[in-house]
């Protein structure tokens, strides 16, 4: 699907919000503009922080050992001007909208929980996205001429 999924999910979610708020100067901008890392200087508010929080990867039974199943948890943090709770609730509202989300590869993932909070005049939108991904193939190991993939071995008649 894609090399750095985390960066992934984040481009989808940026894509989403600019989405949400077009700008009314340039086709595919957003009205607000969207940081992915930690900027203390030069902020334009009202804007929006896409912080990645934390993730977790499984096996899923059944599935081949390439198969993994990877849970990300993001934080969108909605600033505005002075902490406006009016233009907050709206943000609120409208950030519902990424329930779903496409990534650069048209892909279509979506949200399993969604959970906003207000807190000191700052909107923090949680979000976990749950999705499948295959690692690369490892079938075949070899360390010093041995080799080390599994192999069906033939039945022998004798």
């Amino acid at each position: 699907m894609v090399n750095n999924v985390i960066e992934e999910v984040i481009y989808g979610i940026a894509a989403k919000i600019a989405e949400l708020y077009p700008s009314d100067k340039e086709k595919g901008k957003c009205k607000h503009p969207i940081y992915t890392d930690n900027e203390e200087q030069g902020v334009e508010r009202p804007c929006f922080f896409i912080k990645y929080i934390t993730g977790e990867e499984s096996r899923e039974i059944g599935i081949t050992d390439r198969f993994y199943k990877d849970t990300l948890n993001f934080d969108i943090m909605g600033h505005t001007i002075d902490g406006d709770t009016e233009l907050l609730h709206s943000m609120l509202e409208d950030l519902y909208d990424l329930e779903y989300i496409k990534l650069s590869d048209e892909s279509l993932i979506r949200a399993t929980k969604l959970h906003p909070k207000i807190e000191d005049g700052v909107l923090h939108f949680f979000i976990d996205y749950k999705l499948f991904i295959q690692k690369g193939n490892s079938e075949k190991i070899e360390m010093d001429g041995y080799n080390l993939g599994e192999e069906e071995k033939e039945d022998e008649i004798i």
